[in-house]
């Protein structure tokens, strides 16, 4: 009788201690965290001056796909960290919401640098993400390109066929900035599209604290591209990759570590 004691005490200790080292979100994430490389990725100077050691090449799957109209630049690079959030995230929608892709546009170079088309996509650290979007008759529907939509939600010409799907994208949006190991500090959108999101999440009765994040995260650029045909996702400098990889304003309260003193850079100048 006391082995048989001494055996549940031992177990029940050991499954405390696995509580304990569990991260918050981690039981519903069902794509596991890979381990860091051996020679892990490197995100060099800034998102529109900087390059990409060892970058990360992001592979389809049944949760990711690549935009067909950028499936020839093979422009699908990035850091561990932004890698395994773009997967992450897009386990979490299929989970949640069974029966569409994440189709991805461009990341990043192998090497990083510059980017036709692109201001930023240079060091790793961002990706264009399509909207999810459906059919008429509510099936998912996977893009070659880009679509932008309205504020209702409808499909702008020539994709008048297609509607916003207000509940996958939502869903992509939650992840996204909830995510405790790479840090979102932007996800520019329109701001038609902004408040569609956010009227979503709160008729899906999403979690004030989610909602109150994304609420500063989702920026519509002050000129420039609207982003009314993709979400473009930043997230901040790996901290092992600190002070090779710079960050500049904004620093929100979830920025990994210190802020560092740096000139401010406003939203235009982030932006594609």
């Amino acid at each position: 009788m006391r082995r048989s004691a001494a055996v549940l005490l031992a177990i029940a200790i050991a499954l405390l201690a696995t509580v304990a080292r569990a991260t918050p979100g981690d039981h519903d994430d069902p794509r596991p965290r890979r381990a860091r490389r051996a020679t892990p990725s490197t995100s060099v100077g800034l998102p529109f001056r900087g390059r990409l050691r060892n970058g990360v090449l992001l592979r389809e799957s049944e949760h990711v796909r690549y935009a067909g109209e950028y499936r020839e630049g093979g422009r699908f690079y990035g850091t561990d960290e932004l890698v395994q959030l773009i997967e992450r995230s897009a386990a979490r929608v299929s989970q949640r919401l069974p029966g569409a892709r994440l189709s991805v546009g461009e990341l990043s170079a192998r090497q990083g640098g510059r980017v036709s088309g692109h201001r930023s996509h240079q060091n790793g650290r961002d990706v264009d993400i399509a909207f999810y979007m459906i059919d008429r008759d509510g099936r998912p529907y996977d893009p070659w390109g880009f679509a932008a939509f309205d504020r209702h939600g409808n499909g702008m010409p020539p994709n008048d066929a297609l509607r916003f799907d207000d509940a996958r994208n939502w869903e992509l949006v939650a992840r996204l900035v909830a995510d405790p190991d790479a840090r979102v500090q932007y996800v520019f959108v329109a701001d038609t599209l902004r408040r569609r999101l956010l009227a979503t999440a709160r008729r899906r009765r999403a979690p004030a604290s989610i909602v109150a994040r994304a609420e500063q995260l989702l920026v519509q650029p002050s000129h420039g591209h609207p982003h009314r045909n993709h979400f473009h996702v930043r997230i901040y400098c790996p901290p092992a990759d600190r002070p090779t990889c710079e960050d500049r304003e904004p620093f929100h309260a979830w920025y990994p570590g210190t802020p560092p003193r740096s000139e401010s850079a406003s939203a235009e100048d982030a932006a594609d």
